[in-house]
């Protein structure tokens, strides 16, 4: 894993989710890229000296950031964000490679009813990158068990287990797949991906309304600390992801939570 994309918000929690960032990326020994994840332009765009000088007041304040965290490593570096940040990454992305990013629940926002602001919720929804939703204010620790829960186990391309693989290999973790039954389950559903089977050690399945509640029934009895779950375009929270914000009432993960692009 090369390259680790970090956008920093505005709120109480930007450092400590640089400080997990920086503590996995030297673990892997990747370079992380930090972007301004609320670039601050004026609405008078003809006037380009105060964006600019906005601009350059969100890079020192990640630079700051960046002091205040006192890494040694020298594997950091900053982009600078423009308007559209969504654009901004897949343009980095097509240039240099983005492995994974990483980022918090919450970037910009305070409210304790949310547990995924727009920001996180845009980079799930907007990006073919992994997105990996770091718990607020949670030190990096190296995962040792991981769960994987789906309603399908097809896995569409060569490159959707890139990460996990990474995280397994690195961290010698051990992987549960949790096969959710919905309503409407079809016999598609039990296809299970061969690596998916070669990687796993258990196979568990579970009858409920939706994946989340299916998490929600095994999570305790298995305690991983990291979920995994499948960003499919028709799949995994096909409702959940159709807004950028998401409430805790929908869907709530206080461990990890990985997310793997899996397009149909």
């Amino acid at each position: 894993m090369q390259n680790i994309l970090v956008p920093i918000g505005i709120s109480n929690y930007a450092k400590s989710t640089l400080e997990y960032a920086i503590d996995l990326a030297n673990s892997l020994g990747s370079t992380v890229y930090a972007i301004d994840a609320y670039p601050s332009y004026s609405s008078l765009t003809s006037i380009t000296n105060v964006n600019a000088r906005l601009a350059k007041e969100n890079i020192q304040r990640i630079r700051n950031l960046i002091d205040q965290t006192g890494s040694k490593t020298s594997n950091i570096k900053i982009v600078e964000s423009e308007r559209d940040l969504i654009g901004t990454i897949k343009k980095l992305d097509q240039t240099i490679g983005i492995d994974l990013i990483i980022t918090a629940p919450l970037n910009n926002e305070i409210n304790d009813e949310v547990f995924l602001g727009r920001i996180a919720g845009s980079l799930i929804k907007r990006t073919d990158i992994s997105v990996l939703v770091a718990p607020l204010e949670k030190c990096f620790d190296p995962p040792k068990k991981m769960l994987l829960a789906f309603k399908t186990g097809e896995v569409k391309g060569s490159s959707t287990l890139k990460a996990m693989i990474e995280f397994q290999d690195k961290f010698k973790a051990t992987l549960k797949l949790l096969l959710v039954k919905i309503p409407r389950f079809s016999d598609r559903n039990h296809y299970l991906d061969d690596l998916l089977m070669q990687r796993s050690e258990n196979l568990i399945y579970s009858e409920n309304a939706t994946v989340y509640q299916g998490v929600l029934e095994h999570f305790q009895a298995n305690q991983p600390d990291i979920l995994i779950v499948f960003k499919r375009e028709r799949g995994f929270f096909v409702k959940l992801w159709e807004s950028d914000l998401i409430y805790k009432r929908d869907f709530y993960c206080r461990v990890p939570l990985l997310v793997l692009k899996n397009k149909d």
